[in-house]
Formats: C-alpha cells, structure tokens, sequence
C-alpha cells in the first residue's frame, strides 16, 4: 500500500500516527507492546508508511524493530529466527550458575545465537558451538557474535548432522508445539520449522535425546526446553537411552519446562 507521510515529520506527529493505527488494530489491548515499539523505533521514521503497513497486519514489534534483548544481551532479528522468549533466559541462568565447569558446550537449533552469545560472556573459558538447520539463521547468529568477545564457533547442521565431536554440555531449545495445536496469529510470521514438530510436538525432542548420548563425554549433561505436560514422556525417554540423573526445572509461571539429563 502506497501512502504519502511525508508531512507527517516531527516526533511527536509520527506518533500520534503510530498510535491511531495500533489502536485501529488492537483497540485498547496489547499497550505493552506499543510502548516496546515507540521506544524501540528511531524518530522520526523515513519509512513511517512501511512500519504502519506492518502494524496493521500484525507482525511482531521484534520483527518491525529487527532486534529485541534476551539476558544481557540485544539481537538482530528476523522472520527465520524465533523470537526470543524471557522463559528461556532460565536456561542460560541455569546453566552459568550450575554447569560452570563446562568448557565444551553445544547448543542445537541455535537460531539467532542468543543462547550461545550469552553463554560464551558468561562462561569466557568455555568453547561454545551452536548449529542450525537454517543457512539463513546461522548467517544472522554470526553477525550476533560481534557482541562477545568469545566468539562462538557457528554453523549449519540438522542436529547433529553435520556435528563430529563430543561435549560436556548439550543444550537446546527446540520445535516442540503439535501440529494440532492453535497459537496467537502472531506466531505465525515466526519459522514453522521451529515451532512444531511431529508425535504431539515430541519428535525431535525424543530424535535429540537419542543421537546425544553419542555426542555427550562421559558424566556429560543435556538440557532442554519442552512444552507444557511432555516432561513425563522425555522422563522415561531419557531413561530408557541411559541417562543417570534426571532434573525438572520451572518457568517463571512455575510450570515444567525444562529438562536435564546426566550421563
């Protein structure tokens, strides 16, 4: 759609814009998000048309802005990564507090790296790995590795395709929503390959388990982010492919959402 802002040039006019559209759109609900957005954009915009556009067809303030925080850092971002979530912040946390003796770390489905990055600053003696199915998100994780000065070693692989070597630490956050399953409209401008996955979401949860224990060194350790209720079936899986000691760990809505394996 072809629009002419171009009088439209102080800040505050480019908002008040800004704000008649998202509430043409949302009425009075997601403020939250419009707040992220004015905050996020650089005023005044030379493209207010192009961000009103993307508004009215509801694709994400983190897609509109092309960048969002996740722990301490900020990320480029785009439609063939996820957006990053607060819930998975715990992962990094867990594993930085936890895993500190950890120098070899793998983390599968990297996507935009934000795993990765932080835990390379956080754990600075440690060589970290992150792969990706996707190309597209692999070439995006590289231009967030500027931000750390121990760079993580970035490349494409499905799972462990294209991995030769074992870790002391795996981790993950992978596709684990079933097919069947409705989601917000909003997801679905994010990468369905990272979303969903086969057997109730469970495939390649259940494929990552299986293939890590010949990726893992001895007394070695996974991790990794699932969906709500599939704790029992990686439980048993886990079990059943030979892992010790098994851990649950909460979100922060206290609910199951991750899973640690020992070897």
């Amino acid at each position: 759609m072809q629009r002419n802002y171009l009088k439209f040039k102080t800040d505050n006019e480019q908002i008040r814009l800004l704000q008649n559209t998202w509430h043409s759109v949302y009425q009075n609900s997601y403020a939250e998000g419009l707040k992220f957005l004015i905050k996020g954009l650089n005023l005044p915009i030379h493209n207010i048309g192009d961000v009103l556009d993307k508004i009215e067809k509801k694709i994400p303030i983190q897609y509109i802005l092309k960048k969002w925080s996740f722990y301490e850092g900020e990320y480029f971002i785009n439609e063939n990564v996820l957006i990053p979530r607060p819930e998975t912040e715990i992962l990094v946390d867990y594993v930085t507090s936890k895993f500190k003796d950890k120098k070899n770390i793998l983390d599968l489905g990297t996507g935009s790296g934000c795993i990765a990055v932080e835990l390379s600053k956080k754990l600075q003696t440690a060589k970290i790995t992150g792969v990706d199915i996707s190309a597209k998100a692999i070439e995006l994780a590289k231009k967030n590795n500027s931000q750390t000065e121990n760079h993580v070693n970035f490349f494409t692989s499905n799972w462990f395709s294209n991995v030769n070597q074992k870790y002391d630490l795996i981790v993950s956050n992978p596709p684990y929503i079933a097919k069947s399953l409705n989601l917000d409209e909003s997801v679905s401008f994010e990468p369905l390959i990272a979303l969903y996955s086969e057997n109730q979401g469970l495939a390649d949860l259940s494929k990552i388990i299986t293939y890590s224990i010949n990726y893992l060194q001895m007394n070695g350790v996974l991790m990794l982010e699932h969906g709500i209720g599939q704790e029992n079936y990686l439980q048993e899986k886990m079990i059943k492919e030979g892992f010790k000691k098994i851990e649950l760990i909460k979100d922060l809505k206290d609910i199951n959402r991750f899973i640690i394996g020992h070897r």
